[in-house]
């Protein structure tokens, strides 16, 4: 079965926007160089992007390299504000071309944050939200 270019995005839109509404954690629109070391080496080892927003949950990077999905890596972030890079493991989620850009967004959730880092990330969540749950 073969969808066209427009069913796609719409169907990837409809996709985002369930996740939206089900997110777990604030996201943050903070730009970080990130450095994602890729697990199994083969999937090409080192890339680097530059995150689009952040929580304690994951973060979405845009990157040069497709990352495949279900891959394992270690996300070293540094932050302008940050003095040592902030370090996790996650696992990519999703990943899709981003239109008009020879760029990827990818999605990544952190499978294995320690109690400090996760201090670090609600720190640098807490002045910027953009989720719009948070109205009175």
């Amino acid at each position: 079965m073969n969808l066209s270019t427009s069913a796609m995005s719409e169907r990837q839109d409809q996709c985002q926007s369930s996740m939206m509404e089900n997110r777990r954690f604030k996201r943050s629109a903070v730009e970080c160089y990130a450095q994602l070391q890729m697990f199994p080496q083969q999937y090409g080892g080192v890339n680097y992007g530059l995150s689009q927003d952040l929580s304690e949950g994951g973060v979405k990077i845009r990157t040069f390299s497709q990352l495949p999905v279900d891959s394992s890596v270690i996300i070293h972030l540094g932050c302008s504000d940050e003095s040592e890079p902030l370090t996790m493991s996650g696992s990519v989620v999703w990943a899709s071309r981003d239109e008009g850009q020879e760029q990827w967004l990818v999605g990544i959730a952190f499978t294995d944050i320690n109690d400090g880092t996760r201090q670090r990330l609600q720190q640098i969540n807490a002045p910027v939200s953009i989720n719009q749950d948070d109205e009175d």
